[in-house]
């Protein structure tokens, strides 16, 4: 996909207002870096390689644009991505927002409407999964706070001191870590069937 095709992709999924503010926005090297989370040294090197382009006004400024590009390709490499394939996940993923903003520009008022009438429904249903989990996410949190605490005080001889035995403690702290994981796994095995 050609960067300009690339711009026009994010400029349509990013940008309110005609973009007339974020459009005109420039950073410099320094200022981009700091904004997508980078040092000015990869991003110098990212634009030496041709990954990323500096603004089509200066060599030294970044727009909206490239920034974005280099936040994606930072996240694809925090996802264990070498470079070239964080950057080639990225143009993928350009190109297929470009598809899917093509696709959902020829459709008819009616069908799109209806079109984000399910998305939103799909995104209520995964937030009222979220909202159900959370309670036992927060209790798992607790019980693994609780286990480390244990841990602690047995450690420490506290529990010993209360007339707990070392051995029986230890047991109990064993158990509990158990049990906590045992619920962590269960839980992770029933959220993703859900969503």
């Amino acid at each position: 996909m050609a960067e300009g095709e690339a711009q026009d992709v994010l400029a349509q999924v990013l940008i309110a207002n005609d973009g007339e503010v974020i459009g005109r926005l420039r950073l410099s090297a320094a200022e981009a870096a700091r904004v997508c989370n980078v040092t000015p040294r990869q991003l110098i090197y990212w634009t030496k390689k041709g990954l990323v382009k500096p603004s089509t006004n200066d060599d030294h400024d970044y727009d909206v644009f490239a920034m974005e590009k280099v936040i994606r390709i930072r996240q694809a490499l925090e996802k264990g991505y070498s470079l070239e394939k964080a950057a080639q996940v990225v143009a993928r993923d350009l190109a297929g927002l470009q598809s899917e903003v093509k696709r959902l520009e020829a459709m008819a008022n009616e069908d799109l409407e209806d079109e984000l009438r399910r998305r939103l429904e799909k995104l209520e249903e995964r937030i009222a999964m979220l909202r159900r989990s959370l309670p036992a996410s927060l209790s798992l949190a607790r019980l693994r706070h609780a286990a480390a605490e244990l841990a602690r005080l047995e450690e420490l001889g506290t529990l010993q001191a209360a007339g707990a035995t070392g051995e029986g403690a230890k047991a109990l702290v064993l158990r509990l870590g158990r049990a906590v994981d045992e619920l962590e796994m269960l839980l992770r095995e029933v959220q993703p069937a859900a969503v």
